[in-house]
Parts: C-alpha cells; structure tokens; sequence
C-alpha cells in the first residue's frame, strides 16, 4: 500500500488525533507561522498552563502574530502574557516593537523605558529606544541610547549603524562615517 492510501485508511479509521501537548509546546516555541498560532492556542485552551509558563505561551503567540504583521493580535497577547507575569522584560520589549511597527512612537518609548526599568543591561532595548527617538526627530536622545546600546555591547553592529544614521542626520559627518565603517566591519552586509 502507498503511503497516500494509508493516510486515507488512518483518516477514515480516525485514528488521526490532535497533537500532543509535548508536540504543541514544541511547534508553539519553535515553529512559525499559522502551526505555531494554532499550537499556542490549543495549550493556552488546555488549562495545563498558568503563571509565567502560560505567559510564555501568550508571548511566544505574540512573536509569530508580529511576525504576520499582526500588530494588534501581538499587542493582545503580549498585554495577556504581562498580565500574567509583570516583570517579563522580553515582552514589554517586544510589546514596544509592535507599537512602534504601528507608528506608535510614544508607547513603544514607554514599553523601551519599561524593559530597561526591569532590565538595565538590556542593550537592544536601548537600541530600539534611539529607533523610535529618531522617528520622532530626537536625534540627540536617540544617539544617547545608541551610546549605551554599544557600552553594553560594543560589537552591536546594528547599534553602531543607527548612531552613525543618527549622527548624519545631525550633521555630524565625521562621526557618522566612522560609526558606519565600524558597523560593517562586524557585520559588511548592514544597510539601512
């Protein structure tokens, strides 16, 4: 028998059952797309979860409805996750980077604010801080957080680019093309 027929045969004896809950947990955390959605969903509707582990489940949900460019659907889960466990760094961030894909400057600058509040060595949320300043024309702020982005992590090429952008918006030239040539001597394929 081909193997198409026996897939038949199992569908139609319905022995085909929903994923396990090993199996959900393990596409929710690191598959992608509609599979992941639909596993996070079916553990978050299990009851097996509470406290931080389902705030997890909320937050690993909202990374993939981000990815969708879900922005909203990732804000839901994201405030649902917080709402289980406050202090969870990576979600406020994340949170932040939902609002500020919306244009929301303002509150993704309050979410960056949040995430460095509970984390201060959290170089990306300082990077992404300066991001959502210079949307918003503050150049100077942004290159302070580009500053202490790269004293966390000085090989953070993407940190190194986005102060020399920022710096080239300022008219600092000099400044701007020596942080760009550091920043693709990490990495040579950045651009803006």
């Amino acid at each position: 028998m081909d193997a198409a027929v026996i897939a038949k045969f199992i569908v139609l004896a319905g022995l085909i059952t929903a994923p396990s809950p090993h199996m959900d947990r393990d596409i929710c955390f690191n598959a992608t797309g509609d599979a992941a959605i639909a596993a996070c969903t079916r553990l978050i509707a299990s009851g097996h979860f509470s406290g931080d582990s389902l705030a997890a489940v909320y937050y690993n949900r909202g990374i993939t409805w981000y990815d969708k460019g879900e922005f909203d659907r990732a804000l839901e889960d994201y405030d649902r996750a917080l709402l289980l466990n406050p202090n969870f760094a990576q979600a406020v961030f994340n949170r932040g980077n939902a609002y500020d894909s919306k244009g929301e400057y303002d509150q993704a600058i309050r979410d960056y604010d949040r995430a460095i509040d509970l984390d201060p060595t959290y170089a990306r949320a300082f990077n992404n801080r300066g991001v959502a300043y210079c949307k918003k024309g503050d150049y100077g702020r942004a290159v302070r957080d580009y500053d202490r982005a790269i004293q966390l992590a000085p090989d953070y090429a993407e940190a190194l680019f986005n102060r020399g952008m920022a710096k080239l918006k300022m008219g600092e030239m000099h400044g701007a093309n020596a942080d760009v040539a550091a920043a693709r001597a990490i990495d040579p394929n950045i651009s803006p």
